[in-house]
C-alpha cells in the first residue's frame, strides 16, 4: 500500500500521464507522423498484416503491463516496506550475590577472589548477579544485574583497588571501615547485608550468595553468623563460602560450613582449583526454569524485492525501447 507521503506523487505521474495520452491522441495525423492512403483497407485486409498487428498488439499490452509492474515495485520500495516481529526473551530466574570480606585477614586473599569472581560471571548466562563487600559495615558495589560488561568492569575496577591498596580503581578499605563504626570483620552483619540486597521478593527465584571470608570476627555484630544464616535460611538463600586453607582457626572454618549447610549451600576451599566450578555448577542446578522477558516489538524494512523488481522491469523496459528502436 502507498503510504501517504507518496500519494501526491502517484496523483502527480498518473495526471502527467493522461495528459500526455491526451495530446497524442489531439495533434493531427500529419503531425503524428501518419499521411492517408487510398485503399487502405485491402492492405489490411492481408493476412500478413492481421499477424503482425496481432503481434505488435500483444508485444505494447506486455510493455504496458511491465510499465505498469515498475511503476507499482518503485513506489512499493520507496514506501519503506516493514515487516513485524514480536519477540520474547528468555531469562533465568537466578539470582547470585557476590559477597566479599575486605578485612585485614583477607586482604592478601581477595584480588586472586576477585580473579574468581570475574571467572564465575564468564560462566553464567542469564543468571543476575551482583556484589557487596563488607568490612565493619557493607557496601553496595553493584546491585543485581545481568549486564555482565558492567559487572566486568566493576570487578576489574575492584581488583584494582584492591592490589594498590587502593591509589587505582575502587578502595574498599576506607569505605568499609569508616571510623564511627567500632570493629572489624563482622562477618555476620556482613551476610545479612547481603541477604537484604535480594529483590522481588515476590517472584519465584533461585537466590544464592558466594560468601568469601575466613570467618575470623574482630568485633561485636549486630548479627551473629549463625544468626545470619538464619535469615538467609527464612530467605530461601542458599550460601556457598569460599574460604582460604588455615591451619590455624579450624573452628571458624566449621562454623563457617555448618552457616553454609544450614542453608542448603557448601563451604569450598580457595586452594581447591574446582571450587569455582562446583559453586557455578550448584547454582545453575537450582531453579533451571526459564520465564519470559519483557515482549520487544520489532520493525525491518524489506525494501529488497519490490526494489529489485522495479530495477528487473526497468532494464526490460531499455531492452525493448532499444530493439524496437523506440
Amino acid at each position: 500500500m502507498v503510504t501517504r507521503p507518496l500519494l501526491p506523487l502517484a496523483v502527480a505521474l498518473g495526471t502527467l500521464a493522461v495528459i500526455a495520452v491526451a495530446l497524442a491522441l489531439a495533434l493531427p495525423a500529419r503531425a503524428r507522423g501518419r499521411l492517408p492512403v487510398a485503399r487502405l483497407h485491402r492492405l489490411t485486409a492481408l493476412p500478413a498484416y492481421a499477424r503482425v498487428r496481432r503481434r505488435a498488439l500483444l508485444r505494447g499490452l506486455a510493455l504496458l503491463l511491465v510499465a505498469a509492474l515498475t511503476c507499482g515495485f518503485a513506489l512499493a520500495g520507496v514506501s519503506r516496506p516493514t515487516e513485524r516481529e514480536t519477540i520474547s526473551p528468555k531469562r533465568h530466574l537466578r539470582d547470585v550475590m557476590l559477597c566479599l570480606d575486605t578485612s585485614g585477614s583477607m586482604i592478601g586473599y581477595d584480588a586472586e577472589i576477585i580473579e574468581a569472581y570475574a571467572r564465575m560471571v564468564d560462566s553464567f548466562d542469564g543468571e543476575r548477579i551482583g556484589m557487596t563487600v563488607f568490612n565493619s559495615t557493607a557496601v553496595t558495589v553493584f546491585p543485581l544485574t545481568d549486564d555482565y560488561d558492567m559487572a566486568s568492569e566493576f570487578l576489574q575496577d575492584a581488583y584494582d583497588g584492591l592490589t594498590t591498596f587502593g591509589t587505582e580503581g575502587l578502595d574498599f578499605l576506607m569505605a568499609t571501615q569508616p571510623q564511627n563504626v567500632p570493629g572489624s570483620s563482622l562477618i555476620g552483619d556482613g551476610l545479612a547485608s547481603c541477604v537484604e540486597a535480594f529483590d522481588r521478593r515476590d517472584e519465584d527465584r533461585s537466590r544464592s550468595i558466594v560468601l568469601a571470608t575466613d570467618n575470623e570476627l574482630a568485633g561485636t555484630p549486630l548479627f551473629s553468623l549463625d544468626e545470619a544464616a538464619g535469615i538467609a535460611e527464612d530467605a530461601g538463600v542458599r550460601v556457598y563460602a569460599l574460604a582460604p586453607e588455615s591451619w590455624y582457626f579450624t573452628t571458624a572454618l566449621d562454623e563457617l560450613e555448618a552457616a553454609a549447610e544450614r542453608t542448603g549451600g557448601a563451604l569450598h576451599s580457595m586452594s581447591d582449583g574446582a571450587a569455582i566450578d562446583r559453586i557455578v555448577a550448584s547454582v545453575q542446578e537450582t531453579e533451571a526454569r526459564l520465564t519470559d522477558g519483557r515482549t520487544v516489538t520489532l520493525f525491518h524494512d524489506r525494501p529488497l524485492v519490490p526494489l529489485f523488481g522495479a530495477g528487473l522491469g526497468t532494464l526490460i523496459l531499455l531492452v525493448a525501447a532499444w530493439r524496437l528502436k523506440l
